[in-house]
């Protein structure tokens, strides 16, 4: 029997987005938007097609979804995102998800430098990064991630974050890692095992032919940044760690570190 009660249930719009380009022979092959993901290809003026990805929807929450994916053949190629992500708060206990996928092959270059991802109290993001690429071509990995608002004063107490790093050559796994930051945020985040009191953090990977050369080159820099920084090589691989007491000086270290490294652009909006 109908009591004339109307029940509402409240669902919650969700963004989603993905965006793929290709590149064969320095020309591109393929491109491919939907939804909130945009990829811009703004005039190049070095040796890299740059690749700008832009999300309309000017941020992320929980339950979102976005996929990012490029192709290099023969080409070099470079991508960064047009703003610093920012993970939102979460409503509920939806994850937000972003999935990128990156392929080198054919000699090519491929430079992942996106901005960096901000992480909002009570954000929920997993976030997993695979990359394929051959013998003869290189890849340059990078994602800095900032813990909080600290212009607004905010400090995190807690979030929900993963990430996820797979890189293969010639279909070897070569490099694995993953982070997980939730719970008890304030010891984590400030104890010296975690990340020592530090506004954001930043891992650097490079696979390719030349990573002496890579360390090298950083070797020359890294004493004069005022970020705590490490780099190893081994096994055909380089890894940097950053880790910054306020984000604008580790950006302007960022922008040190990849200016030090011969033949290596910084997107122009970086500097915007």
């Amino acid at each position: 029997m109908m009591d004339g009660t109307v029940t509402l249930t409240k669902t919650l719009q969700r963004s989603r987005g993905t965006a793929e380009v290709g590149f064969r022979a320095s020309a591109l092959d393929r491109l491919y938007q939907s939804g909130a993901a945009k990829a811009l290809l703004p005039r190049s003026y070095g040796a890299a097609q740059e690749v700008v990805l832009v999300n309309t929807a000017g941020g992320i929450t929980g339950g979102d979804a976005y996929q990012y994916r490029a192709l290099a053949d023969a080409s070099r190629v470079m991508m960064t995102t047009q703003a610093a992500e920012r993970a939102y708060r979460s409503s509920n206990a939806d994850i937000a998800s972003m999935d990128v996928q990156l392929t080198a092959r054919n000699g090519a270059s491929l430079f992942w430098l996106p901005q960096e991802t901000i992480l909002f109290d009570e954000s929920r993001l997993g976030r997993r990064i695979e990359i394929d690429l051959d013998t003869d071509s290189e890849v340059l990995a990078l994602e800095s991630l900032v813990f909080g608002r600290h212009a607004m004063g905010e400090r995190l107490q807690k979030c929900h974050f993963t990430d996820r790093w797979r890189i293969r050559r010639d279909s070897q796994l070569v490099h694995a890692e993953a982070l997980s930051i939730q719970d008890d945020l304030p010891l984590v985040l400030g104890g010296a095992a975690g990340a020592g009191g530090a506004q954001m953090a930043a891992t650097l990977v490079y696979v390719g032919p030349r990573p002496e050369q890579v360390h090298a080159d950083l070797a020359a820099v890294l004493p004069s940044l005022a970020s705590r920084v490490g780099c190893s090589v081994w096994q055909g691989r380089l890894v940097l760690r950053l880790l910054a007491a306020e984000t604008m000086t580790g950006k302007a270290d960022l922008s040190h570190i990849l200016h030090s490294m011969r033949g290596q652009q910084v997107p122009r909006v970086w500097q915007s």
